[in-house]
């Protein structure tokens, strides 16, 4: 029986210090992630490429390039329009165990090209530059910059430690899965 109770203390006392050596889910998340994706919106295509940097403090900061394609009518000429944006983010995170929590601080958008093309053939119709590009970039900043600025959560599907994928739900119920690969 002491026997018995010898190796039940030795398997408790090793689990314990396995469960000790575990990095926790913030622990894992800390660093610096690149995510790419394309996803489609009311018709338009979107594809997003970011870098977010998770610190242990508790803060983050992120970097973001996106091109939103989207077949539309100009004066009864139909167009494909694309739009680069540059998006510049930092604000706190926090973790549980199946759950990234981001509230932003700080938000920055800037349309970086518009440019128009022939749906038909892709060939180059005409591009916005200038004031006209500014003035653009800068009605089109004040709309996006607001919803930046609302926090944001996402549901842990797996942590890895070199990979993590999320999953966020949108207003109207729509589930997007985000995969993240660890820079450092």
């Amino acid at each position: 029986m002491k026997q018995k109770l010898q190796i039940v203390t030795a398997i408790v006392a090793i689990l314990i210090g396995l469960t000790a050596c575990q990095k926790s889910t913030k622990d894992q998340l800390v660093g610096t992630w690149h995510c790419v994706k394309t996803i489609t919106i009311d018709g338009s295509t979107v594809r997003f490429e970011g870098t977010d940097t998770n610190n242990e403090d508790g803060t983050y900061s992120g970097v973001a390039s996106a091109v939103y394609t989207v077949d539309t009518e100009i004066e009864g000429v139909n167009v494909q329009v694309k739009m680069g944006v540059s998006f510049k983010d930092s604000g706190e995170w926090t973790v549980n165990a199946k759950e990234i929590v981001t509230t932003p601080t700080s938000a920055g958008v800037k349309v970086t090209s518009l440019k128009y093309y022939d749906p038909s053939d892709g060939s180059f119709i005409a591009e916005l530059t200038g004031s006209e590009l500014t003035e653009t970039s800068s009605a089109f900043a004040d709309e996006l910059k607001e919803g930046l600025l609302e926090a944001s959560t996402e549901r842990i599907l797996t942590l890895q430690e070199n990979k993590y994928v999320t999953e966020s739900t949108d207003e109207d119920g729509g589930k997007t899965t985000y995969t993240y690969n660890r820079l450092k």
